[in-house]
């Protein structure tokens, strides 16, 4: 270990002596101005004894070069629900909330939004709090691990929307400590600035079973609509216009997209950027996600070529174990759109449809 009476070489090295420790550094990556990231960064020994479970960033992973200042160009958003496409049932029960909160002078309620992941939630609660003018705080619910990080966020949102997704996996802790908050915003008696909490699931059954008298502090509850072809490909497009304003791309490219998203805005988006940076034909980036036709997959083909293969059905521990995944995967990432497509059906086993044998039978 260097110590600060230990003779250094000047040939070859690039260090100086931090002005508030004194301490040594070797390279211009582990200072800021005239002191070492220890010193610009300290970490409070409150902070170190109060909560161990508590994430904390050491100045020695900190890449000084990057901490720069001025405003960050993130992901593209709309900020409003006339530039926001699809979702017309939900825009409708908002905006009239919109509009009787802001005339009744009433705090917009909590409410619940259910749906399959990437089908924009959290873009609904942006756009809600930038038309509120309110501030807008999103954390996913199973790294709230105690009631102080739920007073830490409720403190960050400031009487704004804030966004818990996944309810499903909250913490009993954290969940019975905010049941009585979003009845009356009263912590341990005192008042609080009342807020909007938007909660967001993929599991809704889950967490009915689990958490029923959370969702029902929620006044308002909706599960978002399908989106139809027109408005993936509408959605697509609109999110190139904003972020690839100088790339040409043909009006059928945004059709087939929308195709092959399986129902979902942000796999869409994410074939769209891959057609963009892989400068390839379409084809060859569905190939390399393995698409087949319709967003439907060669790991989809197995499934049904499977389910043909066993007429009288087959478990579902069953299928898993033959496609080498988690029940949990398999749920979440094939059987749902595939039922959705009318290609496999659940009863007390899974079963291949008629239509699913005639999309095998045109494979051939």
């Amino acid at each position: 270990m260097l110590t600060e009476n230990i003779s250094l070489p000047t040939i070859g090295l690039n260090y100086f002596s931090c002005e508030k420790c004194g301490k040594t550094v070797f390279s211009a990556e582990h200072k800021v101005g005239s002191m070492c990231l220890n010193c610009a960064f300290p970490i409070p020994e409150s902070t170190l004894k109060a909560n161990p479970q508590e994430i904390i960033i050491r100045p020695e992973l900190i890449d000084a070069s990057k901490l720069i200042t001025g405003e960050q160009k993130g992901l593209w958003r709309p900020t409003d629900f006339n530039s926001y496409v699809g979702q017309e049932s939900l825009k409708n029960i908002l905006t009239g909330y919109l509009r009787g909160c802001k005339e009744m002078g009433k705090t917009f309620p909590h409410f619940l939004v259910d749906g399959r992941a990437g089908t924009g939630k959290t873009t609904i609660a942006y756009i809600l709090a930038n038309m509120l003018g309110l501030n807008f705080v999103e954390t996913l619910s199973n790294t709230i691990k105690s009631p102080q990080q739920l007073i830490d966020l409720l403190v960050q949102v400031n009487g704004g929307i804030l966004l818990i997704d996944e309810l499903q996996m909250i913490n009993r802790q954290v969940a019975t400590f905010l049941l009585p908050i979003l009845e009356d915003f009263k912590i341990s008696g005192q008042s609080i600035k009342p807020f909007t909490m938007m909660a967001c699931t993929t599991e809704k059954g889950i967490l009915l079973k689990r958490w029923k008298p959370l969702v029902d502090r929620c006044k308002i509850q909706k599960t978002l609509d399908p989106y139809s072809i027109e408005e993936l490909a509408t959605l697509i497009k609109q999110y190139k216009d904003k972020t690839f304003k100088n790339v040409n791309i043909d009006e059928s490219v945004f059709v087939l997209l929308a195709k092959n998203a399986r129902g979902t805005p942000r796999i869409g988006i994410r074939l769209l950027e891959s057609f963009i940076y892989m400068q390839k034909p379409l084809e060859e980036v569905f190939k390399a996600y393995n698409i087949v036709f319709d967003g439907i997959t060669t790991e989809d083909i197995k499934v049904l070529r499977l389910l043909a293969e066993n007429p009288k059905g087959i478990g579902l521990n069953s299928i898993c174990a033959y496609l080498q995944t988690s029940v949990e995967n398999f749920m979440y990432q094939q059987e749902s759109y595939l039922i959705e497509l009318g290609l496999m059906t659940i009863g007390n086993r899974r079963q291949i449809t008629t239509r699913g044998r005639e999309l095998l039978n045109g494979l051939a």
